[in-house]
């Protein structure tokens, strides 16, 4: 691909060519197919005590606080990053660290399960610089987590910043395109120079259609970006309101709106409404991907409503479209075990595990219930501690089960803890249950 073949004739308006365009519309289309759309609530991430409260406790900027931020932010667990700090005799900043063979000031080892990331020891006193080498490598591991799979190459570190972009982190990228400086400590001076691969031209319509796809025309974070670049970006907007990118599409962007409508509905516990909203979706997107998702939140909220019967059709739907759809497979042996058509649900159970796109939490669960149905204890038990090994977020109804469980086998003491840990979660089976036991809702 040739990129950035920009005119630079005339100045006063903001450019770019055809190919490039698509290159970044291609981008983020790919992106949208492993996120879905941005949420309209989520703007651009800006560096301070709203979004990195950890790190702002601290007069200094500490690297570990840093990564707790970051993993809140990108939901990703703090207990698999690893940060490794490199110095040597070429310890002045401006001059590359050789990083697991590469010349560069940060990289990241990906492991089998957890990521060590390999900081120059020179960013300590660049905290820009460094905050922004975290985040872009903080990017990559969010891009190996959801299994994005691209091949290196001449545009991968391009591809990092415009995932950046679509992740929220844009306007902090954009700040720290350059980082030129110097230092002295009286007897020895440091200069160090950063320029970006990133074009800004890129970088602006990125973030224009970021802003797009969030129907969001004047965002707040625009003042805290350069003149130059700000004046870019408003062009681009400007660009994409005469010439609609397709991602743009009203009936997306409303399906979308409706989407996570409904995930909200769910939260609050209102799950009919949640299925109505999901429903009218089914009416507006021709995009298999939120099709997918669609038909498997459908049959979840119809499950959670305790209707495992009506719930099988929608896991259906959605594994019609994609059948290594690991969460669908796994709801959807869920649902059949709940109704005692255990071997049915063990093939599906199966299935989530072989794609490797499940969550290994859940499925242990599932797994457990299917050797508690089956009079298996001993693997039932097994498989509920598995779960909870694996539980990275909290798994839904892990704990209300694991309580029927220790109950059923007169384990009542520990059976009531879980059952109050349940409780305390806001679960509505387990409220039921405890208000049939009588048993406080205090959490313990």
């Amino acid at each position: 691909m040739s990129l950035f073949r920009f005119n630079k004739k005339d100045n006063s308006r903001f450019r770019i060519t055809a190919d490039d365009r698509a290159w970044v519309e291609e981008s983020f289309k790919w992106l949208i197919t492993v996120y879905g759309y941005p949420r309209k609530e989520c703007s651009q991430i800006l560096l301070n005590e709203i979004y990195f409260p950890k790190t702002f406790e601290s007069k200094v900027i500490r690297i570990e606080n840093l990564v707790v931020d970051l993993c809140l932010l990108l939901n990703l667990s703090p207990g698999k990053i690893e940060i490794q700090w490199h110095g040597d005799l070429r310890d002045t900043p401006g001059i590359p660290y050789e990083v697991q063979g590469n010349q560069t000031e940060a990289d990241t080892e990906i492991l089998q399960d957890r990521y060590i990331i390999h900081l120059a020891k020179n960013l300590e006193s660049r905290p820009n610089r460094m905050i922004s080498s975290l985040i872009y490598e903080f990017v990559k591991i969010c891009l190996n987590e959801s299994k994005l799979e691209y091949q290196p190459g001449e545009d991968t570190d391009l591809f990092i910043y415009l995932a950046g972009i679509y992740l929220g982190f844009g306007v902090i990228l954009s700040q720290n395109l350059v980082d030129m400086g110097r230092q002295s400590d009286g007897l020895w001076e440091s200069k160090w120079s950063f320029v970006s691969e990133m074009p800004k031209e890129i970088m602006a319509f990125g973030l224009a259609l970021h802003c797009k796809l969030r129907e969001e025309d004047n965002p707040p974070w625009l003042k805290e970006i350069s003149a130059a670049l700000r004046t870019d970006i408003i062009q681009a907007v400007e660009l994409l309101d005469s010439e609609p990118s397709p991602l743009v599409a009203k009936e997306e962007l409303q399906a979308n709106e409706l989407f996570h409508q409904a995930d909200r509905q769910y939260s609050d516990g209102n799950y009919d409404d949640a299925i109505s909203s999901l429903q009218k979706v089914l009416f507006l997107t021709t995009d298999p991907i939120l099709r997918c998702d669609v038909f498997n939140n459908i049959g979840y909220y119809m499950m959670r409503k305790g209707d495992y019967e009506n719930s099988i059709a929608p896991f259906r739907n959605a594994l019609e479209i994609d059948p290594n759809y690991g969460f669908a497979n796994d709801n959807l042996a869920y649902a059949l075990i709940q109704i005692g058509r255990l071997d049915e649900g063990w093939e599906y159970l199966q299935k989530s595990i072989q794609n490797e796109n499940n969550d290994k939490a859940y499925s242990f669960r599932n797994m457990a219930l299917y050797y508690f149905a089956k009079g298996n204890i001993a693997e039932a038990e097994k498989h509920f501690k598995l779960a909870f090994d694996f539980e990275t977020f909290p798994v839904d109804l892990l704990e209300f089960h694991y309580a029927e469980f220790l109950l059923s086998q007169g384990r009542h003491e520990e059976g009531l803890d879980f059952l109050r840990k349940a409780v305390h979660k806001g679960e509505p089976e387990a409220i039921k249950k405890s208000n049939d036991l009588n048993l406080s809702s205090k959490a313990p």
